[in-house]
């Protein structure tokens, strides 16, 4: 049986080129050690429909969003690493959203967002919701404090909604925030950073549990592929410049933070 070996998270159109070498790359690597798998570029960004592929047994290899993995995904896959976001992320591949206003509202921090319209991806997005309950919470423990969240489906669509004037507030992933300013600079003019969210576990690459390669060999695997000196070019377009390993307990640190984030935007 062939499966399917994806990096959807951050695969912009401006960066796919890149994104196919990784992935070709990491299914040669796969099929030495025994695990058939192809290139996969899911064709919707919905959460539910990328939540049904992640849990499917012929997904290999993906990469998720943290609270996913930790509230739904942990009985089917297991994590090896995250990517390593070029001026962004730790040596551990920690790192923290950016939370933005437009400029013109006049907020500088976010002990001056009362009042606003926050919109998040969607309720279980470590990125865009529960960084920016969590960071909120350092400002206030009043749940209306901001309005209620509206909810875009994606984190290029917060800030178009930004942009549009139907929200006034977002956290959104650094990495996703860099691609974004370098690729469609209009969604990113005119707003300010005014805050950061925790600091957490980048967005992991996590291997199904139905597998016949060993996780430790699945991990060696991808720190292998993606630090070729060969991929420079693709790592540096997407905006990485290295990948760490990484394993479940590591994302243990998010649970805390999901109660903290309810408290303030509740779901």
């Amino acid at each position: 049986m062939t499966r399917s070996i994806s990096l959807p998270m951050y695969d912009f159109p401006e960066v796919h080129a890149s994104s196919t070498a990784l992935l070709e790359a990491l299914s040669v690597a796969f099929a030495a050690v025994g695990e058939d798998a192809q290139p996969s570029f899911p064709e919707s960004s919905v959460h539910e429909h990328l939540m049904t592929m992640w849990k499917d047994d012929n997904t290999l290899l993906s990469q998720s969003c943290g609270l996913p993995f930790v509230e739904a995904l942990h009985d089917y896959v297991d994590v090896v690493a995250t990517l390593k976001w070029a001026g962004i992320s730790d040596d551990r591949g920690w790192y923290r959203t950016v939370i933005v206003v437009r400029e013109a509202q006049g907020a500088a921090t976010l002990g001056e967002v009362g009042g606003l319209q926050p919109v998040i991806t969607n309720p279980q997005s470590l990125s865009g919701w529960c960084s920016l309950g969590v960071a909120l919470g350092e400002v206030t423990t009043d749940p209306q404090f901001v309005q209620p969240y509206v909810e875009s489906g994606g984190h290029a669509k917060s800030l178009q909604m930004l942009q549009d004037k139907r929200a006034d507030i977002a956290s959104i992933d650094p990495g996703t925030f860099q691609l974004l300013s370098r690729h469609r600079p209009t969604l990113t003019r005119g707003l300010r950073i005014i805050g950061h969210g925790p600091l957490v576990p980048a967005t992991p690459l996590h291997v199904s549990k139905i597998r016949n390669v060993s996780l430790e060999q699945a991990r060696e695997s991808v720190l292998e592929v993606i630090s070729r000196p060969e991929l420079a070019g693709a790592r540096a377009d997407i905006g990485i410049d290295g990948v760490v390993p990484m394993s479940n307990e590591d994302y243990s640190a998010i649970a805390p933070l999901v109660e903290r984030a309810h408290a303030i935007l509740p779901r």
